[in-house]
């Protein structure tokens, strides 16, 4: 079995595609750096003059409306929070600097996203051109043996994509943590974005091994690549149709991009509408939580069933 491992991640970086999208991924993440920047970067005199006016009306206006746009909230059966916004922060109006924890958030997600947009097509791209050139057949007459060659090539692309996923993880904390720090500004969160980080990484791996699965059942990383874009043309539907449908939104719990976000942000909320109203904001909800563990449980169970599928289908299918 080692042997056959080392084959396989030899073959893995040897493919001219994989080194361009690690160089390509690499850029955009530095690139992505240059937002940071500019959101840890505290305001000159002139923007903190433009913005301290309308600040401080804002404020006014909150302390002295705040309670009474929570109990109409509330009357209409929504949150205290949808009615009213917690009280203003001076970063909200560009009166200071982003805090580090939500800069480093934003760059952290953006990296799991990305990082996961290019596994998949490195993974796809793995196994579907072998698939499509017969260089899999060919391999198949050296290892005979069908589950220990799904078997190790599954195991590298789940490990390509877990270090992908901790590598972006890594560079993301530590060059967002470098340019704050470069302007003077506290780490607030580090340890939480350490772990959302960590948890991104899972992020990437799962869009690894799903990109893997689907080239190995279609054959064609091209096909991969349009599943992928439909998937998120349907969940884009499904995420507009959420606003007014209830069908839709009681199907965010089992929505892959809702449990998704769940690990990344150690959980997230949905809105279900309780009643009608007249538009939009005026209709009574409630607000629900997927958990942590509920997305980690959905995607182990999604996971499992299809790499059982995808090896089923491998040991029975003709690849020459």
């Amino acid at each position: 079995m080692i042997h056959v491992l080392r084959a396989e991640i030899r073959r893995l970086f040897a493919r001219r595609l994989t080194l361009l999208a690690l160089l390509g991924l690499l850029a955009l993440i530095g690139l992505f750096q240059l937002q940071v920047n500019q959101l840890v970067t505290p305001p000159s005199a002139e923007e903190v003059a433009t913005s301290q006016a309308e600040y401080q009306e804002y404020v006014k206006d909150w302390e002295a409306n705040h309670e009474e746009w929570e109990a109409e909230c509330l009357a209409g059966g929504g949150s205290a929070q949808a009615g009213a916004p917690e009280r203003p922060e001076p970063s909200d109006w560009g009166l200071a600097a982003l805090p580090y924890k939500d800069a480093a958030s934003i760059a952290v997600t953006f990296g799991a996203y990305l990082g996961g947009m290019v596994t998949l097509v490195v993974t796809a791209s793995f196994i579907g051109a072998e698939v499509t050139t017969g260089s899999l057949a060919n391999w198949l007459t050296f290892v005979p043996d069908r589950r220990r060659v799904f078997t190790s090539k599954l195991l590298v692309a789940t490990a390509f994509s877990l270090l992908v996923g901790l590598a972006v993880g890594a560079l993301t904390v530590a060059v967002s943590a470098l340019l704050t720090s470069v302007h003077g500004q506290p780490l607030t969160g580090l340890p939480d974005i350490a772990a959302m980080a960590a948890r991104g990484s899972l992020v990437v791996t799962v869009f690894g091994v799903v990109g893997f699965c689907l080239a190995l059942l279609t054959g064609s990383t091209g096909a991969t690549i349009g599943m992928l874009l439909g998937g998120v043309f349907v969940l884009y539907v499904r995420t507009i149709l959420a606003f007014s449908s209830r069908w839709a939104q009681r199907l965010s719990p089992w929505s892959p991009d809702v449990n998704l976000q769940a690990v990344l942000n150690k959980g997230t909320t949905y809105v279900v509408s309780t009643g009608t109203g007249s538009e939009i904001y005026e209709v009574p909800s409630v607000e629900k939580t997927v958990s942590l563990l509920h997305g980690l449980g959905y995607w182990a169970v999604v996971l499992g069933l299809l790499i059982t599928i995808t090896s089923l289908v491998f040991r029975r299918r003709d690849v020459t």
